[in-house]
């Protein structure tokens, strides 16, 4: 079996230790202000990295949550849920279930401990509502998030993985019809939004499940509290806002929503609670921050309270004026309701010292490069929020035009 690890880290083994060697990953912050970051060094940035696009980490109801959630329990109450919990997960879990029209919700420390504890389950053809007692055939978006990407070895275990372009329509077509030839149960493994660009075809993907006798795992974390009726997120908002049966969702708390964790969401409380039964890192781990889980409350209600809607017209009239503003500049996702951006460099020396310049300008981007994108398309990846101002977005362009003037004369 290829050491597809090893291989990775070969190839990137060089931008990456650029990258670290001269401070471009890794700032420190020590203050904020709206989008203005100064760095512990002193240096003040508008940053274009964080990925809660719709501003809600600092609003003054989340902070009194948290403030009396730390006087009423301290910072934690170590304990699994399954034996003790605190009445605020079920206030959230209740509010996520509103905010998801009324299907079925459970939270957990982030993303990534959703996938962990729900694919075994998944795979084993056992959870409730989504039993099969052929072979699984998974079909996994090669462009998926690295955190869904980790765990193929898992899913290899139950049977055989595929990956293929989710852009592709006529493959994942292919990729079911031949599951079901060879008389497998085919189940989708993707992201919603792509986190370097690119979505996810919701309707076919759940049309094929139908079809087929499959099932979807939908990572909805870059989708969720932007799109959809309460900040539902991108899967429900193409789904009419309604969950469908085959298909499971995993959304984060830490990324629009304004706070910290992430949640699975279901059709069926029957399944929810066989996952909290026998989901590894929900019956056997500790649970998520209490301070993060009071501000979870408080910025659910704001999802309810029509805030949100508020905040999402705004981030869209942010992101229609950097595509104006940034004309024929390419970039990826031009012309999306998708709040990130990809300016292609595609060379990584390249990208590297335009990061470097846009940061000494005062201006914080990320550079994406191998692994995360293709070799050879390395991007500045930009994500946009509510809290953007037109100026800012007018001096980051003008500065990227005179940072790539100096990089390439």
């Amino acid at each position: 079996m290829e050491n597809w690890q090893k291989r990775k880290i070969d190839r990137s083994l060089k931008y990456q230790t650029r990258v670290f060697s001269e401070h471009i990953n890794e700032l420190v912050v020590a203050k904020r202000d709206g989008k203005v970051i100064t760095l512990d060094d002193g240096r003040k940035m508008v940053e274009f990295v964080s990925c809660s696009y719709l501003g809600l980490e600092t609003h003054p109801a989340l902070k009194i949550a948290v403030i009396d959630a730390i006087e009423r329990f301290g910072v934690q109450v170590s304990v699994a849920r399954t034996r003790v919990k605190v009445d605020l997960f079920p206030q959230l879990e209740a509010r996520l279930n509103q905010i998801m029209h009324g299907a079925h919700t459970l939270t957990f420390n982030a993303v990534t401990p959703c996938h962990i504890a729900v694919l075994p389950l998944l795979a084993s053809g056992t959870l409730p509502h989504f039993t099969f007692s052929k072979k699984p055939y998974f079909i996994m978006e090669k462009t998926a998030h690295a955190t869904l990407q980790i765990n193929r070895g898992l899913l290899q275990q139950f049977g055989d993985v595929v990956r293929i372009d989710f852009q592709d329509t006529p493959r994942i077509e292919e990729a079911f019809r031949y599951a079901a030839s060879q008389g497998l149960t085919p189940i989708s493994v993707s992201d919603s939004v792509g986190s370097m660009g690119g979505v996810a075809p919701v309707a076919q993907i759940v049309r094929l499940a139908h079809q087929y006798d499959g099932y979807a795992y939908i990572d909805d974390a870059h989708g969720t509290s932007i799109y959809g009726d309460y900040g539902s997120g991108y899967v429900m908002a193409c789904l009419g806002h309604r969950l469908d049966e085959r298909i499971i969702i995993a959304g984060s708390l830490s990324k629009a929503f304004g706070s910290h964790g992430g949640y699975i969401a279901c059709h069926a409380a029957e399944t929810i609670n066989f996952i909290k039964t026998y989901g590894t890192t929900y019956a056997f781990g500790g649970p998520p921050s209490l301070p993060g889980i009071a501000a979870c409350v408080a910025a659910a209600d704001l999802h309810l309270d029509g805030t949100v809607a508020a905040r999402q017209e705004k981030l869209q009239n942010v992101i229609r004026y950097f595509d104006e503003v940034f004309g024929k500049t390419e970039i990826v996702n031009r012309g999306t309701t998708m709040p990130i951006r990809g300016i292609l460099i595609g060379n990584e020396d390249l990208a590297i010292t335009m990061c470097k310049k846009l940061h000494d300008r005062g201006f914080a981007t990320t550079v994406a490069m191998y692994p995360t994108v293709e070799e050879g398309h390395a991007i500045l990846r930009c994500a946009l929020s509510a809290l953007h101002e037109s100026g800012q977005i007018d001096d980051f362009y003008r500065n990227f035009r005179e940072s790539l003037a100096e990089a390439t004369k």
